[in-house]
Parts: C-alpha cells; structure tokens; sequence
C-alpha cells in the first residue's frame, strides 16, 4: 500500500475529481429512473404504487441488508479493489434494466444496483478520511455528495434527453457503460491510503473488534444515535422530493422529459453542489471554535431551507418570467427551488465528517454504513414510496397535482431532522472527547 504524502495536493485533487466522477455514475444509474417514470410506466403498464416500490423499496432493500457487511470487508480489505468490484457491478445491472420486459424483472435489476452501490459509498468516506488532514475533512467528504448530486443533475437532464431521441431502454445503456470503464480507471491510478495516517495514527495499535462491538461502541453515543435520527428523517424528504420532483415537473407544468429533465438540473443539483460546498467550508471553519458547529451547520440548513421549498411546491404554476425572446418562460417557483436547494444542501458535509470524527480508524466503512442503513436504507427507501402512495390517495381531489400535495405533507421530515440535531448538540463535544481518549487507550493498551 501507498501512504498519501500529505504535501501532495495534486493527487488529492485528483482524489477529489474521480471521487466525484464515481459518485456521479453511481447516482445516475440509481437515480435515472426517476425522469423516466411515465414512460416506463406507459410501457410496463404499471401504477404510480408499483413504481413508489421500484423508486424506493427496491434499491434500498438490499442495499441496507448488504451495506453492513460490505463495510466490514472495507474496514479489513483493500477499499481501493471493493469500489472499483461495486462500480463494475451497478454499472451491469443498469445496463441490464434495457431489457426488463415488467414489474418483478424492474425490481430485481434494481435490487442489483443497489447490491453494488452499497460496497462504494462507505469504503469512499474511509478512504477519503485516511487520505486527507482532519481540517480538510468535511470539504473532502463534500465531494462525495457533489459527485451524487451531480449523478442526479446528468441522470434526470440526460436521461430525459436520451429518453426523448432514443427511449427509456437505450438511455439504461448509455447511463451504465461508462461506469465498466470507470472502474478500470479507478482501480489502476488511485491509492490505497495507509489507515490512519492523515492523522499521524497508527491503526495497528488498534484493538481489533467485531461488527457486533462496532455497532455497539457507535451506539453507545448520544450524538450517534440522534444523528442517526435526523439523517433519517431529512433523506425521507430529500430522496422522496429526488425521486418524484421531475415527475411533479413533467405532470404539474406540463413538460416533456427533456425540458423537465433541463429545469431539474439547473434548479435543484446545480445550486445544490453549492450548498454542499459551502456546508463542509463553514463546519471546517465553525468547529474551530466550537464542536456543535457539526449540528449547528445542519440545523441552519435544514430550517432555513424549509420556507422556500413550499413556496416552490406550492406556487401557482402559471406564474412565469420571460427570459428572452428565444428563451422558454421560467415559472417563478423554480427561483425558490434553486435557493432550497442551495440552502438544503449544506447539512450532509458535517454529518458525514462528525460521523468520521466519532469512529475508531477500523470502524470508519462500518461507521459510514451504519450511518447510511438509517438514511439511505429507511429514509430513502420509504421516502419515494410514501410519496407516491400519497399520490394514489390524493389523485381523485387533485389530478395531477397528487405528487405536489404528496411532497408537501413529506417535508415536515427536515423540522424532525433539526429537532434530531439540536438534540445531539448537549451531547457532542463529550462524545467527541470520548472518542479521542478511546482511541489514545487502545494504542496505550497494545504497546
């Protein structure tokens, strides 16, 4: 293995860019489904309840049974091969979902991607925090979800023009190739950093535990536990609102896939890499002088966000500005999307770099895991289901404005998340001491 030169900047940038292209690929093949729904439900015949299951349930059903697992193998192995194993294997069963011909085929396809995803994201959080300063760390992790952001910006932007000039099958295909080679490129130039060197830790001092012992010593803090709650209440919003918003778009505004798909893009992931940005550059910045700056961070985002992102569920869809005379008019709700979404975006930096903080060295993939079964797992897998439940249920009074109605009653979820987070505030600083002196007792006690 190679140890990260902490003088080399260059390499971590370059870190950073195939860390985002990854996540990037990754999303795109979860999430490309999302712009795709009417037509693969006019196809397949299937009903808005069938695709809240293909939406949500599917994917996150095996990934939050074989995360666990695959972030032990992480925490022991060669995080490096396992991300490049998973990329392979998502990337397959996106190119696979061309040729489903109903329901139950749709589903499985999606269980494989989630089966592959769920090696990538806990092994990347572990490989980053091994292979930059504690002081660049949310920044570093930043990356992570601007990489997944942008998967979302390029899934639902391309996949609704390659829906429209080649259809919902062929835009599988293309979505899922470029992963294959992605992954040869990953396992042949990056790293494997050497566990704990970012920080001058020496990993081998470590007392060597079970994923029973992990899972116990994470959630035997208070701020683990709260945070686990609030991840998982502000993923049932964000990934309900991810999976059915370029549906809402399409149904509401009356688009096509490719200028729904356009709007998405420019409204919600773009400003979002912003706000995942500016998320971990204030946690880095705050926490130097104040610890609770990892809640205070999320809880600014998860309110403030809150007031815009009604107004753009709720505002009248025929109120729109000209931009031009060879411009399409832009409705006036998708200016309030853009500042939810900036806003939004800032709290999952510091999450992921508190959660980083309060694991031990070996325990960081099985950290991040546990940590994404909550969100990704439950959150995310009930979130697009609900949504298109309330769909069904709100249809007869509605129409087509069910999904808004339906997204609108799921965003309370982001004012449980900050009760979650304030919550966690009392119990912060002490379990981030506690995790510094437990670390120094396990090197004390195997030297």
């Amino acid at each position: 293995m190679i140890p990260p030169d902490p003088a080399d900047k260059a390499y971590r940038r370059y870190l950073f860019a195939v860390i985002v292209g990854v996540m990037m690929l990754s999303t795109v093949d979860r999430h490309i489904v999302s712009i795709l729904v009417d037509d693969i439900k006019l196809d397949l015949d299937l009903t808005d309840g069938q695709l809240g299951l293909i939406l949500g349930p599917s994917f996150t059903l095996v990934y939050a049974l074989s995360v666990l697992p695959l972030a032990r193998w992480a925490d022991r192995g060669v995080r490096r091969n396992i991300i490049a194993l998973g990329l392979t294997a998502w990337s397959l069963f996106t190119v696979g979902t061309a040729w489903v011909q109903g329901f139950v085929q749709l589903f499985i396809m999606r269980m494989g991607v989630g089966v592959g995803e769920a090696s990538a994201n806990p092994a990347i959080q572990s490989l980053i925090s091994d292979s930059v300063p504690p002081e660049e760390r949310g920044r570093g992790l930043s990356f992570i979800s601007i990489g997944a952001v942008l998967g979302i910006a390029v899934g639902m932007a391309g996949g609704g023009w390659l829906n429209e000039l080649y259809g919902w099958r062929m835009a599988f295909v293309i979505a899922g190739v470029p992963g294959i080679l992605m992954a040869i490129l990953f396992r042949l130039t990056i790293r494997e950093p050497v566990r704990g060197a970012s920080e001058g830790r020496d990993v081998s001092r470590e007392t060597k535990t079970t994923l029973l012992e992990d899972c116990r010593y994470l959630l035997s803090m208070p701020t683990i536990r709260w945070l686990l709650v609030a991840n998982l209440f502000a993923l049932l919003y964000s990934t309900g609102k991810t999976a059915w918003e370029p549906t809402f778009i399409r149904r509401v505004y009356e688009m096509g896939s490719g200028a729904a798909g356009t709007w998405y893009f420019l409204t919600t992931p773009i400003p979002s890499m912003l706000g995942l940005w500016l998320g971990g550059w204030l946690c880095d910045r705050w926490i130097r002088r104040d610890e609770r700056a990892y809640l205070w961070v999320p809880i600014l985002s998860l309110v403030g966000s809150m007031p815009f992102m009604l107004l753009f569920l709720l505002w009248p869809a025929d109120h729109r500005i000209s931009l031009g005379p060879s411009l399409p008019e832009m409705p006036v709700a998708f200016f309030f999307s853009i500042l939810s979404s900036v806003i939004g975006a800032m709290y999952s930096a510091p999450f992921l770099s508190l959660v980083q903080g309060l694991a031990k060295l070996r325990m960081r993939a099985s950290a991040a895991a546990l940590f994404s079964v909550t969100g990704s797992g439950i959150g995310s897998g009930i979130g697009p289901l609900v949504v298109g439940y309330l769909s069904v249920s709100f249809a007869t009074t509605y129409g087509n404005d069910s999904v808004r109605w339906g997204l609108v009653w799921l965003s309370t979820g982001f004012l449980f998340a900050a009760f979650a987070c304030l919550f966690a505030t009392r119990a912060v600083r002490g379990d981030l001491a506690r995790a510094r002196a437990s670390s120094a007792e396990d090197r004390a006690s195997a030297s």
